[in-house]
């Protein structure tokens, strides 16, 4: 692989967790982008983890080899775009997915994902990586 990537939560959780393949699908790519609302996720689950000091460490270790992706005016016009369609086919996704998609429709980058519900996204390229 190579390029841009943007990763769902739920890639960076197997990658936390030690998932088979995962470590080596993230080194074959040039550049890794977790969404602000991907790290806000996980950032949720350190604090509600049993375990909160080792999610620290394991979180802070990950962090350098990614890009923090950031919203911008464009991820909310992508944003309303997508949830305005999902809505009208009624195939909803959750709310926060629906803005990790935006943000990797608004770069034209495709999505990393262990989450099927991705695949209901109009125009977005995803990555299974179940």
């Amino acid at each position: 692989m190579n390029g841009d990537l943007v990763l769902d939560t739920s890639v960076v959780i197997a990658a936390l967790r030690g998932v088979f393949g995962i470590e080596n699908r993230l080194d074959q790519t040039e550049r890794l982008w977790l969404p602000l609302i991907a790290l806000g996720e996980l950032e949720l689950g350190v604090e509600l983890s049993n375990n909160s000091k080792a999610q620290r460490a394991a979180l802070d270790a990950f962090l350098p080899v990614v890009a923090v992706l950031p919203l911008t005016t464009g991820t909310t016009r992508h944003y309303a775009r997508l949830r305005n369609a999902l809505r009208k086919t009624g195939t909803p996704i959750p709310e926060n997915d629906i803005w990790i998609a935006a943000l990797a429709l608004e770069h034209g980058w495709p999505l990393a994902t262990r989450d099927a519900h991705f695949f209901r996204v109009p125009g977005l390229v995803v990555q299974d990586w179940r």
